[in-house]
């Protein structure tokens, strides 16, 4: 009985967010009808999204998959090999899942994944459903998501040789990534159940998936495939390190009578996977699991509407806000029976992407969501003695890109009110980080030198100019925590570390005619002879000194002390010709993660009105159909909704930067039960500046609002122009 009170409770803690939002007549139909999935397919200049469908942060994400392509695993010109049931969404570097593989077929059955491509037509994606018609098989595939399982309907022409072909050791683009696995068929009740024990993913760690199949239809032959052996009839095997191995279904279809299949994952157990599929899919009613994932993206979309722009604009903004509810996965029901009383959130990939757009949107429209997420953390913990920026598949790993970014998530959480968390133990955490987790002469010296190695054990991230950067912002954040609980020494001492980003602050450091920069340092305490424009820049991709930056675009990441990085420029008049220089002269690379806040540092300095100008000039880098790079598991879709809203997070506190919103209405629903109004008279493509503003109809003479003002609703107003004026100006 404990088990399923837990079970049960895990259910509730899940479904807090999904809150019903009435829509205010913004859009013209049913929000989820705005979404197009097709919107970032392609390499990771467009997006690396995926076209497949997925319920507001659930676990299974069905998608079709190509042979080549991107490391989404779809290539939209490319013919199509199955339909994978696990996915990350908008990611580059190695490839994760593409797990569990599902090819229907006529005729004999193909399982070399390079036999068995179809072309396709027809398709269409949508946020409750994807189709295509596999045009070699002239078979058509749909599927609609529940939270940890999908159901998929099968049309197959009429034939007495129908199949369904499972993959179960492959990931994206075809690669076998298996140490071990195992697969059992049950013929006289249509089902399969299946294990991997996966390897070879970003993060390195193994870790166990398994997964349920069910279908409606009784088989009439079936076998296992294990490497090029073919097991007609077999009903169970297993297979070793890189074995590929999979398993099949033969039956006779006719078009008249679709072929139901559904699918459950979890990364728990084969009886938790079968129970979570009769929790999502009871029975067979494949347009009852449709109009739930309607209903729940109505839901999801409607906490913030827009309104008075045409279709096409509506479409780019709702798939956007869609992309941003897609990771973190909450796989909270999905935990041993001993763990099911936390939350368990997972996909992390990773916190250095996400922390500086995606959490802050949270926190405003989802601060319950944010809250478990902080909770989940703690709980990971408490599991395995670290909760690192990226967990993955369940599992930690401890990237060196820039800290140990769990520090930021935790303490700008706090920053901006965010309720229903114990302090306490989210201090446990931040204080292990900042004592432990530093790196040793970080935790000594003060700073991450050049050749110091981070814990991963590839692809070596951490560098001396932003990983010292980094730590200190992580402390940053820790100081904040600190002074929660009432830990005022722990307090004074990390706030007082957060400075040690002058330790590799080279003052006599000089480019295109500016002086002073981060530049990396040895151990012997010399500064790296490195001119400020190598390395990343979005062209060059080189990471020298620096993860994806150069120190161009590093020096202006100090945003826990942005008055001491102004002054350090050389005061605020010297820090605006600096900055307009390095964004007219492309030195800053606006649409990767360490610069999302840089053009929005004319605000510091009393000048919204450049702010807006740079702000347009990314805006106009998300085209119709393609995010100007990886789309970052939300992180560069939140970057888009806030730019499209009118505002800005400004990290380390709580307050949000305001710039001209794009449309002339938006209604931000908060999860209280209020709406916060952001009204713009004049509102178009080109009347970018502010001219004048009102906060509860009082005038309003800063650029910034604090999140605690929007969280009691009330409305901003601003008359917006085409050419600036000396609204909020110093």
């Amino acid at each position: 009985m404990k088990s399923a009170v837990m079970f049960a409770s895990a259910l509730f803690v899940s479904g807090l967010f999904a809150l019903a939002v009435t829509p205010a007549g913004a859009a013209q139909g049913p929000l989820y009808t705005y979404v197009d999935p097709m919107v970032g397919v392609g390499n990771n200049n467009e997006g690396d999204t995926v076209p497949g469908p997925a319920l507001p942060h659930g676990s299974i994400h069905p998608s079709p998959q190509t042979v080549k392509g991107s490391n989404a695993g779809y290539d939209p010109q490319a013919d199509i090999s199955g339909f994978a049931q696990l996915h990350t969404q908008g990611s580059g570097g190695v490839t994760t899942y593409g797990t569990f593989l599902v090819s229907p077929q006529v005729g004999r059955p193909e399982f070399d994944e390079a036999s068995h491509l179809s072309p396709k037509a027809e398709e269409r994606a949508a946020a409750d459903l994807y189709s295509v018609r596999l045009t070699r098989y002239d078979t058509r595939v749909e599927v609609t998501p529940a939270h940890h399982a999908a159901l998929y309907r099968l049309t197959y022409p009429k034939t007495d040789q129908a199949n369904v072909v499972f993959d179960i050791t492959r990931k994206i683009l075809g690669v076998t990534a298996s140490d071990n696995a195992e697969v059992t068929l049950y013929p006289a009740e249509g089902r399969i159940v299946g294990r991997v024990k996966a390897k070879g993913y970003w993060n390195p760690a193994k870790v166990d998936i398994w997964f349920v199949g069910q279908i409606d239809t009784k088989p009439q032959a079936w076998g296992v495939f294990k490497n090029g052996e073919v097991l007609e009839g077999a009903t169970t095997g297993k297979s070793g390190p890189d074995e590929r191995l999979g398993a099949w279904w033969s039956f006779a279809a006719a078009p008249d009578k679709p072929v139901l299949m559904k699918v459950a994952v979890s990364f728990t157990s084969a009886e938790r996977a079968q129970a979570l599929l009769d929790r999502d899919i009871p029975d067979w009613d494949f347009n009852a699991v449709q109009q739930s994932a309607r209903s729940k993206w109505n839901a999801e979309l409607g906490r913030i509407e827009i309104a008075g722009v045409p279709e096409g604009d509506q479409r780019r903004f709702y798939t956007a806000l869609y992309h941003t509810a897609i990771q973190p996965r909450d796989r909270s029901v999905d935990q041993p029976d001993s763990e099911l009383h936390a939350p368990n959130w997972d996909d992390y990939y990773t916190l250095w992407d996400t922390y500086r757009t995606e959490f802050p949107l949270l926190s405003l429209i989802k601060p319950k969501a944010y809250a478990a997420n902080i909770a989940s953390i703690v709980h990971t913990f408490d599991k395995f003695g670290a909760a690192d920026t990226a967990i993955i598949a369940g599992r930690n790993y401890h990237v060196g890109q820039g800290g140990d970014e769990v520090d930021n998530v935790i303490g700008e959480g706090l920053l901006r009110g965010v309720e229903g968390v114990d302090w306490q133990a989210a201090w446990k955490v931040v204080q292990f980080n900042a004592l432990e987790r530093r790196r040793p002469r970080y935790l000594v010296d003060g700073y991450f030198a050049v050749g110091d190695r981070s814990p991963e054990p590839n692809n070596q991230r951490a560098k001396s100019g932003s990983s010292t950067i980094g730590f200190a912002l992580n402390d940053y954040f820790a100081a904040q925590v600190a002074g929660k609980v009432g830990q005022a020494d722990a307090q004074a001492f990390l706030m007082e570390r957060s400075k040690n980003w002058r330790k590799v602050w080279n003052p006599d450091a000089a480019s295109d005619g500016f002086s002073g920069f981060i530049i990396p340092k040895y151990a012997d305490g010399a500064f790296q002879d490195l001119d400020p424009k190598i390395g990343w820049d979005g062209v060059t991709y080189d990471n020298v000194g620096f993860y994806e930056g150069t120190a161009w675009v590093y020096s202006y990441q100090i945003l826990h002390d942005i008055p001491g990085m102004i002054a350090a420029m050389g005061g605020p008049d010297m820090f605006r010709k600096r900055l307009e220089h390095a964004l007219s002269a492309n030195l800053i690379d606006i649409t990767n993660e360490p610069s999302f806040s840089t053009p929005w540092l004319f605000h510091e300095v009393g000048r919204p009105d450049l702010s807006a100008y740079w702000a347009d000039q990314i805006f106009r880098r998300f085209t119709a159909n393609a995010y100007p790079g990886d789309e970052d598991n939300g992180a560069m879709s939140s970057h888009y909704v806030f730019n499209r809203i009118g505002l800005f997070p400004k990290l380390g506190s709580d307050l949000f930067y305001i710039h001209g919103p794009r449309q002339p209405r938006t209604d931000i629903h908060l999860e209280n039960g209020k709406t916060f109004e952001i009204l713009a008279r004049n509102s178009g493509p080109d009347a970018i500046y502010i001219q004048k503003a009102t906060l509860n109809g009082a005038p309003l003479d800063r650029a910034f609002i604090r999140q605690a003002d929007i969280m009691k609703g009330g409305r901003l107003e601003v008359v917006m122009g085409r050419k600036p004026v000396k609204w909020a100006r110093q």
